[in-house]
């Protein structure tokens, strides 16, 4: 006797399992990611003494994982803000999904402009706010520009 399933949507499932897993295996890639920024001696945009757009994203993901909204809006308002959307098109795709209709979402193309452009402005912004304003909520490289306007002045 044949036993026949019918998955609807199986990729949109399968994604979906993934990002549980991902989600399960996020303590050890914290432990990783340490582990791999002490062997590299940390990250090469922080030789330049700036943030890259995703500096701080780790962090923000386990204060988000934390209920900690503030220190995750501190490390990186990017990711929180990615983090937000994802969701929120996450609930959207299961209310389709339980809807019959198709679950899977696809981007126009000028949307992925409009990503890179926002994540750009972010990066000079943020980077910006730090070198001339001394604003650095990461508290990673604030102590540099800190010092060289000290010596500035």
């Amino acid at each position: 006797m044949k036993i026949k399933v019918n998955v609807r949507h199986p990729i949109f499932l399968a994604l979906h399992g993934a990002g549980i897993l991902m989600a399960l295996l996020f303590p050890l890639y914290m432990k990783a990611a340490s582990w791999i920024s002490s062997v590299l001696g940390g990250c090469l945009m922080h030789r330049f003494f700036i943030y890259c757009p995703l500096c701080g994203g780790t962090r923000a993901v386990a204060a988000l994982l934390r209920f900690d909204f503030a220190a995750a809006w501190n490390y990186n308002a990017f990711v929180v803000l990615l983090c937000i959307v994802i969701l929120a098109l996450d609930v959207w795709a299961w209310v389709r999904y339980f809807q019959k209709k198709e679950p899977l979402i696809i981007f126009p193309k000028w949307s992925w402009i409009v990503f890179c452009v926002v994540l750009i402005i972010y990066f000079i912004l943020r980077n910006c706010f730090m070198i001339f304003f001394g604003i650095d909520p990461t508290g990673d490289l604030g102590f540099f520009w800190e010092a060289i306007r000290s010596l500035q002045g």
